[in-house]
C-alpha cells in the first residue's frame, strides 16, 4: 500500500504527495487531523513494519539522499527519548521530513513518520544567522532538529563557505573542518548544492555530538 504525504496547508498550491511506501508495511494509520507544531501545517502516520529499525532508518535516508534532499550530518536521537532518527529537508517545496522508531517485543518495528509545510517560516530577521551578501530570499525557521537560514545565491560553495568562515569566528566560533563551526556544544553547519544556475543553500544551527576539543586550534 502506497500513501502520499500530503500536506494539509491553507495554500493554493501544495507541494507534489512524498509516498512514505512502509516497506514490510503491517499497519499504516494517519495521527489526528489539521496537526500543527510551532505554528506549521503537519502530517504525522504511525507505521508498523516487518522490518528491523536499522534496515528502515537507512531506506529513508537513501530514497531522502536519492530526492536531493538536505540530510544534516550527526542527526543524534530525538531528545529526551533516545530514539534514533533520520531526518531531511526538502529545500524546493521547502517540506522537513522527521522519521523515527523504535522495535516492539514481538519483532515487529513501530515508526513515526512526520512532514512538516516550511512555507509559513518567517522572513529571516536581525539577530539570526548571518546572511551570505547578494542571497536570495532569505529565511529563517526553526525544525525539529535546527534553527535554520535557507536562501539561494549565484555564487559557489567554497564563496559561501569562505563568507562564514570570515564572520563566524568573531562570534567565538571556530570551524572543525570545511563549513562546520563548533561553539560550546553547538554547530554552525553549512549545507549547498546546486539548483539550476544557482546555488541552493541551508545554514544550520544545532546541537554538537562531536566535542568542542575536536575543533581545530
Amino acid at each position: 500500500m502506497v500513501v502520499a504525504l500530503v500536506l494539509g496547508a491553507p495554500l493554493d498550491a501544495g507541494p507534489p504527495p512524498f509516498s512514505w511506501d512502509v516497506p514490510g508495511q503491517l499497519e499504516l494509520v494517519p495521527v489526528g487531523k489539521k496537526l500543527e507544531g510551532a505554528g506549521l501545517p503537519m502530517v504525522i502516520f504511525l507505521a508498523k513494519s516487518s522490518w528491523d529499525l536499522d534496515r528502515l532508518l537507512l531506506h529513508y535516508a537513501d530514497r531522502f539522499a536519492a530526492a536531493g534532499y538536505f540530510i544534516p550530518p550527526k542527526m543524534g536521537r530525538i531528545k529526551g527519548l533516545k530514539l534514533p532518527r533520520v531526518v531531511a529537508l526538502d529545500d524546493v517545496h521547502m517540506v522537513s521530513f522527521l522519521v523515527y522508531g523504535w522495535p516492539e517485543p514481538d519483532g515487529t518495528t513501530t515508526l513515526v513518520l512526520g512532514g512538516a509545510d516550511l512555507r509559513h517560516r518567517k522572513p529571516a530577521q536581525a539577530g539570526s544567522l548571518p546572511v551570505f551578501p547578494g542571497a536570495k530570499a532569505p529565511t529563517s525557521f526553526d525544525v525539529e532538529f535546527a534553527t535554520a537560514l535557507s536562501f539561494t545565491a549565484k555564487a559557489t560553495q567554497e564563496e559561501v563557505i569562505d563568507f562564514y568562515r570570515s564572520v563566524l569566528p568573531s562570534g567565538g566560533w571556530k570551524e572543525r573542518e570545511p563549513g562546520t563551526f563548533v561553539k560550546g556544544g553547538r554547530a554552525v553547519r553549512v549545507l549547498a548544492k546546486k539548483q539550476g544556475a544557482e546555488l541552493s543553500v541551508v545554514v544550520l544551527d544545532q546541537a554538537d555530538d562531536a566535542p568542542l576539543s575536536a575543533a581545530p586550534p
